[in-house]
């Protein structure tokens, strides 16, 4: 099912704060236990994200792949090219399949350094043949 993909993020860094919104047109494929969602990004990367009531798991497929785990009650960990090992903390995740939400307020950190907190929303809606969007 092809879908319109709206990825709003607030990145803060320190006292800076940026908003990035993002729309890419995507795939929706429903499995037995997860929901799958797969677009391609402004970088060329295809990314797929995969969740279920309790996790999403983001995967972007750069020159070597990122795979990171958002759960509220377990850690995860990320490799960066560049950055090394990061841990990824997830202070709140909703996922709404009735509204086509999900929301993950997390932080990133190396080490004992906190790199930066992210609110993120991803919202997805039906999109027709003409580019019109349903929903």
């Amino acid at each position: 099912m092809i879908m319109e993909i709206i990825i709003r993020n607030r990145i803060k860094i320190d006292q800076q704060e940026e908003l990035v919104k993002e729309i890419y047109q995507g795939e929706l494929k429903k499995g037995e236990y997860q929901t799958l969602l797969k677009y391609q990004n402004a970088a060329n990367e295809k990314v797929l994200l995969k969740f279920d009531e309790k996790e999403v798991i983001m995967t972007r497929f750069a020159k070597r792949p990122i795979k990171m785990h958002f759960h509220p009650e377990i850690p995860g960990l990320t490799e960066y090219e560049g950055l090394g090992e990061l841990s990824i903390l997830t202070n709140a995740l909703s996922i709404d399949h009735e509204s086509r939400t999900i929301k993950i307020n997390y932080q990133l950190s190396q080490g004992a350094q906190k790199i930066a907190d992210y609110h993120l929303r991803i919202d997805w809606r039906e999109q027709n043949v003409e580019g019109e969007t349903n929903g």
